[in-house]
This record gives structure tokens, sequence and C-alpha cells, in this order.
């Protein structure tokens, strides 16, 4: 193996955790609009009147 080599195994090391990155910052987004989505619809269901045993926390 020659340095070359070596370089571009760690450009892609390099690149690949920079896509795990953003790719967890994208679930991050996605769990926060579900979590709101949620916290909504139990605010509907308490302004109803019914009892809500709240599913988040």
């Amino acid at each position: 193996m020659t340095a070359g080599e070596e370089e571009s195994i760690y450009e892609r090391v390099a690149r690949l955790e920079d896509e795990v990155a953003a790719l967890r910052n994208e679930v991050d987004v996605l769990k926060g609009t579900m979590r709101n989505k949620i916290v909504r619809y139990e605010h509907k269901l308490i302004k109803k009147g019914k009892d809500v045993n709240s599913i988040i926390d």
C-alpha cells in the first residue's frame, strides 16, 4: 500500500463521517417534527375532554 492509497482511505473515512453526521441531523429534525405532531394531537384530545396519557417523555 502506498502513501497515496492511505490518504484516499482517510479521505473516504472523513467523507463518510460527514455523511453520517448529516444523516444524524436529518433524523433529529424528523424526531422533532414527529414530537411536535404528537404534542399537537394530544393537545386536541385534551381540548375535547378526553383523558390522555402522554407518550412523550
